[in-house]
């Protein structure tokens, strides 16, 4: 028998009519303490406005999927979020929600299929409706909320994106610099789909041997990125140099100072900052006031000193 457990809600608003949505759509219907959710429409069938207009009749507002139709819900989205966000159908809290799931959507299917070219234009128009809800969503600290602080590969890529793109924005970058510093960001970690999982997933230190492979992920996130092709040039900084330090103690290349592009010192602090402030299987998440602290005294000098100060204002002004 079917629980509330097995199904989630959707905005109706999300539907768009004659378009086929790819899961089954359920109507919950509440007959005294019992909960029933009666199916409304198949994922084969597309839903017409007379069935929307139904609804709306009965003050209907949500629609309710399977659990686990959610990734297929998301990919139905996808293409619409456009539309979503232009035409204001949801809230702004819910367009950030949706966004942000659909990243981990995309980033899911990247971290599958890393050398599939399909998903560069996904990443492009990710980044680029991000960047209208970051400029319509007044306050960042809205957005900050709806970040994982469990940390995956993929979620952590998403995190140091939405980050960056709100810092980009509290930095007044031109749009174009920020679609293409969001892409580099979102594609940072790519190269660690080359590394063995068992080292990726490792509980605690790794051993030099295996530090040494999981450095080689920057060169290959680049080489990757370069045979998908579609990426322009400097949305490559984020993927070479999120791993340089100014004092020329990173890698892949020990470069100094300003040898690294804007995009890689900016990449460098945001993918520290999102890694403490997450939770490890090896390490609690930091508070934001203990991970900017250690980065501050126990990696003095990594980080460009100017940036550090101005992400600092940034995080005090979204509490």
């Amino acid at each position: 028998m079917n629980t509330s457990d097995e199904y989630m809600p959707v905005p109706l608003s999300t539907i768009l009519v004659d378009t086929i949505i790819g899961c089954d759509l359920y109507i919950k219907n509440c007959e005294g303490d019992e909960i029933k959710y009666v199916l409304f429409c198949t994922g084969i069938n597309a839903v017409g406005q007379d069935k929307i207009d139904g609804l709306q009749k009965h003050n209907i507002e949500n629609l309710y999927i399977h659990k686990s139709d959610h990734k297929v819900y998301l990919k139905y989205l996808e293409p619409s979020l456009k539309k979503i966000i232009k035409k204001n159908i949801i809230s702004n809290t819910e367009q950030v929600q949706v966004a942000y799931n659909i990243a981990k959507n995309i980033m899911e299917d990247i971290f599958n299929n890393p050398r599939s070219g399909v998903y560069v234009e996904r990443v492009k128009d990710w980044v680029s409706n991000t960047i209208d809800i970051i400029i319509r969503e007044k306050s960042a600290s809205a957005i900050i909320k709806m970040l994982s602080y469990d940390y995956y590969t993929y979620t952590h890529s998403v995190n140091v994106s939405v980050l960056g793109l709100l810092f980009s924005r509290y930095l007044n970058m031109k749009c174009e610099d920020m679609n293409a510093l969001g892409v580099g960001l979102l594609l940072h970690d790519i190269g660690k789909t080359q590394v063995s999982s068992q080292i990726i997933n490792k509980k605690g230190k790794l051993t030099d041997e295996e530090f040494g492979e999981m450095k080689t992920h920057v060169v290959s996130g680049a080489e990757i990125l370069f045979h998908v092709g579609g990426i322009e040039d400097v949305a490559f900084f984020p993927v070479m140099q999120h791993h340089e330090r100014m004092n020329g103690k990173g890698y892949p290349n020990g470069l100094q100072g300003n040898a690294i592009h804007e995009y890689g010192k900016i990449a460098a602090i945001i993918d520290v900052y999102d890694a403490l402030t997450t939770r490890r299987s090896y390490s609690d998440a930091r508070n934001p006031f203990a991970a900017l602290k250690i980065m501050r005294d126990e990696m003095r000098g990594s980080f460009d000193e100017e940036l550090f100060i101005d992400f600092i204002l940034f995080l005090n002004q979204v509490k």
